[in-house]
Formats: C-alpha cells, sequence, structure tokens
C-alpha cells in the first residue's frame, strides 16, 4: 500500500470538509422580515406592507373591495398586485443602485420641490396629514419612497432613452424587418345572428342556412331574422375589420372563406351565426404613421431590457412572504383545539 499517496488523499479530503464547514457556518442569514434581496441591500417587510397599503386603498377606491378576488389569468387580483408592487419596489433599488454608480444623484431640493407639489395634490381632496395617518406614512416615507423613487425612475428612463439613440434610421430598419405587422389583413363580411336564447335557435339558423344554400338572397334574410342591432338593418353587413377585433369562433370562420362564399353555422357566445364575406384586402401602413408607436415600444424595450440586466447584475433575489396572522383569530382557534 502506498501511505504517502493515501495520506495525501486523506489530507484533500479533510481540507474539502473544513472548507465546506466554514463555508456554511459563515453563510449570511436572511433576516427573518426581509422579502427580497438587492445586491447587499434587504428590502424590509414592513416597508413592502406600506407600500402594498397604499395601492391596495387606491384599487379599491376605483373598483370596490369585491376586486381582490376576481380572476385574473390563473391568480387572484390581489395576488397579482402584491407581485407587482414587490416588483416596482426591487425595479426601485435597481435603478437607485445603478444611478448612484453612474453618479446620477437626486438632490434634497428636487424632493423638497416634488413633495410641496404632491401635498398640494393631495390637499385638494383632504388634510394632507389625514391622509398620510390614512395611509400609514409619515413625511420621510413619502420623500425617500415615493418621491425620491419616482425621480431616480424618471432620470433612469431618460437616461436609457439618451443612450438608445433612436434615430429615424433604427426606426425604419424595424419597420422594414417587421412589415408583416404593418401589413394588415381584412375582411368585409356581413352575417346572420340567431341568439341562443330564441326557441329552437340552432333549428331556425338551420333553415336559413338551406334558404341561402337555395339561392335566396342574403342581405334581405339578415334584415328579417338577423338579431344583431347594429348590422341586421344593413343587410348584416359588418363592413371590413382585421384581426383581433371579432370572438375567435367568428374571426376563424371569417378569414378561412374566399369572397362570395358562404359559412356553415358558427357557434360563439352570442349564439349561431352564418357568415358572408364579400371581399378580402391587404391594407399597408406607412411608416411615418407609425413611427412614432414604434419609437414609444422600442423606447419601453429598451428600458425593460436595461432593468432585467441589472437585475442579473445585482443579483435580484426574492424570498417567501409570510401572510400576517390574526392575533385574535389565532387565541380563539388555539381555544378550540384545546377543547377538543
Amino acid at each position: 500500500m502506498n501511505f504517502k499517496r493515501l495520506k495525501k488523499k486523506s489530507m484533500l479530503i479533510l481540507t474539502l470538509i473544513l472548507t465546506l464547514v466554514f463555508s456554511v457556518g459563515c453563510a449570511e442569514k436572511v433576516p427573518a422580515d426581509a422579502v427580497a434581496k438587492v445586491g447587499d441591500t434587504y428590502i424590509k417587510k414592513d416597508v413592502y406592507d406600506r407600500q402594498l397599503s397604499i395601492f391596495k386603498k387606491r384599487y379599491e377606491q376605483m373598483y370596490g373591495d369585491k376586486i381582490w378576488t376576481v380572476d385574473i389569468g390563473g391568480k387572484t387580483f390581489l395576488q397579482a398586485v402584491e407581485e407587482n408592487v414587490l416588483e416596482k419596489m426591487i425595479n426601485d433599488e435597481v435603478i437607485k443602485r445603478y444611478m448612484e454608480k453612474e453618479k446620477i444623484q437626486i438632490t434634497d431640493e428636487e424632493v423638497q420641490k416634488e413633495y410641496e407639489q404632491y401635498k398640494e395634490s393631495i390637499g385638494k381632496d383632504q388634510d394632507f396629514n389625514d391622509f398620510l395617518k390614512a395611509n400609514n406614512m409619515d413625511e420621510e416615507f413619502v420623500k425617500e419612497e415615493v418621491i425620491r423613487s419616482g425621480l431616480y425612475a424618471k432620470k433612469f428612463q431618460e437616461k436609457v432613452i439618451g443612450d438608445t439613440k433612436l434615430d429615424d434610421e433604427k426606426l425604419k430598419k424595424h419597420y422594414d424587418e417587421n412589415s408583416s405587422v404593418y401589413n394588415i389583413e381584412q375582411v368585409r363580411a356581413r352575417h346572420i345572428l340567431i341568439k341562443q336564447d330564441e326557441k329552437d335557435a340552432e333549428k331556425k339558423a338551420k333553415e336559413i342556412l338551406e334558404k341561402l344554400k337555395a339561392g335566396e338572397d342574403f342581405a334581405a334574410l339578415a334584415k328579417e331574422f338577423s338579431k344583431d342591432p347594429g348590422s341586421a338593418a344593413k343587410g348584416g353587413d359588418l363592413g371590413f375589420f382585421p384581426k383581433g377585433v371579432m370572438v375567435p369562433e367568428f374571426e376563424q370562420a371569417a378569414f378561412t372563406l374566399k369572397p362570395g362564399e358562404i359559412s356553415e353555422l358558427v357557434k360563439t357566445q352570442f349564439g349561431y351565426h352564418i357568415i358572408k364575406v364579400e371581399e378580402k384586402k391587404n391594407e399597408v401602413i406607412k411608416f411615418e404613421d407609425v413611427k412614432e408607436e414604434i419609437k414609444s415600444k422600442l423606447t419601453d424595450e429598451s428600458i425593460v431590457n436595461k432593468l432585467e440586466s441589472l437585475k442579473k447584475e445585482y443579483k435580484v433575489e426574492k424570498y417567501e412572504i409570510k401572510a400576517e396572522e390574526n392575533t385574535e383569530e389565532s387565541k380563539e382557534e388555539k381555544k378550540e383545539e384545546k377543547k377538543e
């Protein structure tokens, strides 16, 4: 047995074990009240809760307190707002770090000026001190978390826009490379609608379809039988429309048919439709008509891309946000458990 080799191997294993133990022992412990981390800065739950409270009050004023349980894409409206508020706070911290690194500062004078305007705008509807109290805020919170963050975000956008330098040449290049987007296919169609709540709706729709197949005039039958108030009087004429306007089932049938063709029955949420395509055309939108739209789109993309790049650079972490427990309810639950 080669004792020298065995000794070297044992020493290597021991070194690795000690390194692992040391690194685990020195790992930074995440504070219990942290909801996220940007670089070496933690975002605390109490600040997050105050920000969330502000947004919740705004949404309840606009939509009422029933809004929170509304489903939007597999999550409740409340869950979406909670995620968006945290994302906003992360973005604010990322932007602040970047701007400080670029030596772009927000002066106290700028903050004070915006603060006075903020007070004035709130004071039109209610006493400012009452507003602060109702939203669990104070002057420092407003100045730092609302105003200074907002000014940093504004200057960040201005910097990114300046660095991107979107001139006409770049805008035209995007237009040419995405020509299909600006070449819009449109259809002019008529339809006859038999609402699904009508008695024997499907049977009635089939009878009208048979009349059409026998050669009767589509416009005349639409005026007589269609229940679409917007088009019946015009012989069912819907005019020209592009994709994305009609419900999916209707759109698919209309854009599949050739001019002069009549569909079979098309079932939608509104009832039974019979569709006749009259014309098809492609409309090319001129560059000058969409130049500002393209500029806005590319500007938004450049801001988002820069932000995502910075998030990777600053190593953003998110932590599970534990819901606040209702103390009284918890006490009652524990009492019930003891009784059982």
